[in-house]
């Protein structure tokens, strides 16, 4: 509830109890409303039934007393007529006290009695009478005391009968309602005839007179006796003196107008109707708080379930599924509290899969399959990812396909590079033994330029040194022989340099392609490669100009020896011929000059290409490191990616990879044949 006070939010408890008590205090109110005006409508209706009958009770009693008179008049008459009036005393004593009467007389068609002769003619009861209608007098004031008399005629006879006043109080007194009721007769006049104040009768007080001095005080009552007098029947309230009073009156038959009205305190009568209504509105009340009680209750029932299911949803907002939803309820709420408390049960369920397959994943496991359902929607997420092991388990297969080529290639490449370090020593080697011949040949250049100085500082004594010229002939075709001898090695030598720049510039290039078959990591090598190719050729170039230099040499060398040869055979001719002997040696003096520097060209390419190897065989020597590091960083690729459990790709899955596939066996073809043709050159 503070929650919802805080956030603003309105409370279904308070709307249903709000909505509930309303409805059901409207009901209360009406039912009590309803039972309050049903109760004083019945109570209204009863007592003014009750009063009106009473009412009509008082008349007809009043009008039996006045039937009851007639028959005593009419036996008092037929006495007479029969029996005579001196016989008759007895039997009007008898009435008299039988029927509580005052006095019995009997009046002649003259107007005098004819019993004690008294005269009536100036009676307005006998006037009335002696026309022939019974007639019921108004009260008759004598002192303190107050009869009444009815003139009854019989033929030519009227009879006179007195009563008291205790005869219509004794009527009225009967009829008396409740301690506060009373009831009073008035005659045609509104004059009070019979009252339970006598003195009002003494007064012959008439609230119709007293209305005009005192409108306020009298007028309702005036309204009223108005409706008397008037020979109605009725019922009404009205106030008198301050108290609320009610009055049922009817008239009275065989009178001279009168009407009698039975009235009483409405506070008396109605004060159980007051009761019944306090009682309603205590019973409406009461079950006004047993009904919000009872409705709390069932709101309390109906509302907890669903505040349960709220604090659940918040808890499910907030992502924790650990929720306990479990109700006995078979109704919408407990409907809902089920489809909650299932739908967080499944959510576990996904989200444990999930959780499941990601920590599969993470452990390197690519075979990993789902095995909960994923409803609606979520079946994207299931989807995604099967995707996700899918591409990831193509991407291991692809670098571990990789790996395996990259390490293939290293250990090709590691091979490689030996065989290129080998051959560099090699190279090396023999540039060396070359340089040491070349070194020699240079020395012996050397002292060929000093002998042919030699000999041509004594080719003028040639007459003192003839004898000596056949040793020196022999020594200088023996030299000869040693050149053609060395320069034949030498021309051997260039042929094996040249080959080893051949391999050299083949090795360079596969190291090339390799490099180039690994992509981003093999440009350095790329690098070296060119560089190494680059010296190959330089290598090839130098040892194709030291080919020509030897073989200008050797055709040289050659010529020498040819020469020595013919100066051997034409020594004999030396005499003859020593001034051509002079242009021979100056010849061979030149020849000597321009082989020294030949041979001083061939040493310098010699020492050229021996740095030039020296520094392929360190390259190749820093390759096969490299390679070899190149192969140990492949084979720890190969174990992480051998972590990983992957799944053996179909003949029908993804078609791209198995593409990329082909080209790079293709590629792998196409550098192992390029290999294998560099081994055979």
């Amino acid at each position: 509830m503070k929650e919802q006070k805080k956030t603003g939010k309105k409370s279904i408890k308070k709307d249903l109890l709000r909505f509930t008590i309303s409805c059901i205090v409207f009901v209360i109110m009406v039912l009590s409303f309803a039972s309050i005006y049903l109760i004083y409508d019945s109570s209204k209706q009863a007592l003014q039934k009750s009063l009106i009958e009473t009412s009509e009770l008082v008349a007809v009693q009043v009008t039996n007393k006045i039937n009851e008179y007639s028959i005593i008049a009419e036996s008092v008459g037929l006495q007479i007529k029969s029996v005579g009036e001196k016989n008759i005393d007895s039997s009007i004593s008898n009435y008299i006290t039988t029927y509580g009467l005052t006095d019995i007389d009997v009046v002649s068609s003259g107007g005098t009695s004819v019993l004690n002769g008294r005269s009536y003619k100036e009676d307005p009861v006998y006037e009335q009478a002696r026309n022939g209608e019974a007639i019921l007098s108004d009260p008759i004031i004598e002192g303190d005391s107050v009869l009444f008399k009815y003139g009854y005629s019989y033929d030519d006879i009227v009879v006179l009968i007195s009563f008291p006043y205790s005869v219509l109080e004794d009527i009225i007194k009967e009829t008396k309602l409740g301690n506060t009721g009373s009831t009073y007769i008035l005659n045609r006049n509104g004059a009070k005839v019979a009252h339970n104040d006598f003195l009002l009768v003494l007064k012959q007080q008439n609230n119709l007179e007293d209305v005009k001095k005192d409108p306020a005080l009298y007028k309702q009552v005036a309204e009223l006796e108005s409706n008397m007098v008037n020979g109605k029947t009725g019922f009404g309230f009205y106030l008198w003196k301050g108290d609320r009073k009610f009055g049922s009156y009817s008239p009275i038959a065989k009178t001279n107008g009168w009407s009698v009205n039975v009235t009483a305190m409405q506070s008396e009568f109605l004060s159980g109707v007051k009761k019944g209504i306090i009682s309603s509105i205590i019973l409406g009340v009461i079950s006004l708080v047993i009904s919000a009680i009872l409705i709390l209750k069932i709101t309390e029932r109906i509302t907890e379930p669903i505040k349960v299911v709220v604090d659940s949803i918040d808890k499910f907002a907030n992502g924790n599924l650990n929720l306990d939803l479990k109700t006995d309820r078979n109704d919408e709420i407990g409907l809902i509290v089920k489809k909650i408390y299932g739908m967080s049960l499944k959510f576990k369920e996904i989200i444990g899969d999930i959780s499941i397959y990601l920590h599969a994943i993470a452990d390197g496991d690519l075979t990993i399959n789902s095995e909960c359902i994923y409803p609606g929607e979520f079946e994207e997420i299931r989807e995604s990812m099967e995707a996700i092991t899918s591409k990831l388990n193509l991407t291991v297969l692809s670098i571990h396909n990789s790996a395996d080529q990259v390490n293939s290639g290293a250990e090709q490449m590691s091979s490689s590079s030996q065989i290129l370090a080998s051959g560099a020593t090699e190279q090396a080697a023999t540039v060396e033994e070359l340089n040491a011949s070349i070194a020699s040949v240079t020395e012996q250049a050397e002292q060929n330029v000093k002998f042919v100085e030699v000999a041509s500082n004594y080719v003028l004594d040639a007459e003192n040194g003839i004898k000596n010229s056949n040793e020196y002939m022999h020594k200088l075709n023996s030299a000869m022989k040693e050149i053609g001898e060395s320069s034949a090695k030498i021309s051997s030598i260039t042929k094996v340099i040249e080959d080893i720049a051949f391999q050299t510039n083949i090795l360079a290039l596969n190291a090339a392609v390799e490099s180039a078959r690994a992509g981003e990591a093999g440009k350095g090598f790329a690098v070296v490669a060119d560089e190494v190719r680059n010296l190959a050729a330089k290598s090839a170039e130098a040892a194709k100009q030291t080919s020509d230099l030897i073989q200008n040499s050797v055709s040289t060398v050659s010529e020498g020896e040819k020469l020595a040869n013919e100066t051997s055979r034409v020594l004999q001719e030396v005499a003859d011929r020593a001034l051509r002997a002079v242009d021979a040696i100056k010849k061979i003096e030149e020849s000597s000059a321009a082989q020294s520097l030949s041979i001083e060209e061939i040493n310098q390419g010699l020492s050229q290409v021996s740095a030039v190897v020296q520094s392929n065989a360190a390259t190749a020597e820093e390759s096969s490191a490299s390679s070899e590091e190149l192969a140990a960083q492949a084979n720890m690729l190969k174990e992480e990616v051998n972590k990983f459990k992957v799944k053996v790709i179909s003949t029908n899955e993804n078609a791209d990879f198995k593409l990329e596939e082909r080209k790079i066996q293709n590629s792998n073809v196409f550098s192992s044949d390029f290999i294998n043709q560099s081994g055979k050159y």
